[in-house]
């Protein structure tokens, strides 16, 4: 199809479908009057859905889709994936869980890095070296 509106190729399968309303038909039908390429796609994809419509479709027996099913292979779903589906809140628990302990160890390790470093209850503070007022206040501590 060379027609530059693609508008129209939608509104040929609404048509073809038995989708489109009364003015979608007009609109298509007025516009195909003056589009050779439109009117003949038209055409082709009319006769496609008519053959289509014409060809046998199979009747299958009621108990056809049980059939297939029970001759599927069984389920060989992992273990840990049965268990987390029978037991969901458990799992999101134990999911939670791991980080959350990891990050209770990471804290204390913290602390007690903090705590080594002022063991002896001394805090290093750097001051300027020409302060007199720290001197004199060592004098008075000493």
């Amino acid at each position: 199809m060379t027609c530059p509106n693609k508008k129209y190729m939608s509104l040929m399968n609404k048509v073809l479908d038995g989708e489109a309303t009364k003015e979608e038909q007009d609109e298509l039908y007025e516009h195909m009057a003056s589009c050779d390429s439109c009117r003949s796609h038209f055409k082709e994809l009319k006769q496609s859905t008519e053959m289509l419509n014409q060809l046998m479709h199979p009747h299958l027996p009621i108990d056809f889709t049980k059939n297939v099913l029970e001759q599927l292979p069984a389920d060989k779903r992992h273990v840990i994936r049965k268990w987390t589906v029978r037991h969901p809140v458990i799992a999101a628990v134990a999911i939670c869980a791991l980080p959350m302990s990891l990050m209770v160890i990471a804290a204390g390790r913290q602390n007690m890095v903090q705590e080594k470093g002022s063991e002896n209850g001394f805090i290093l503070v750097k001051a300027p070296a020409n302060s007199p007022e720290l001197r004199a206040e060592c004098l008075k501590s000493n």
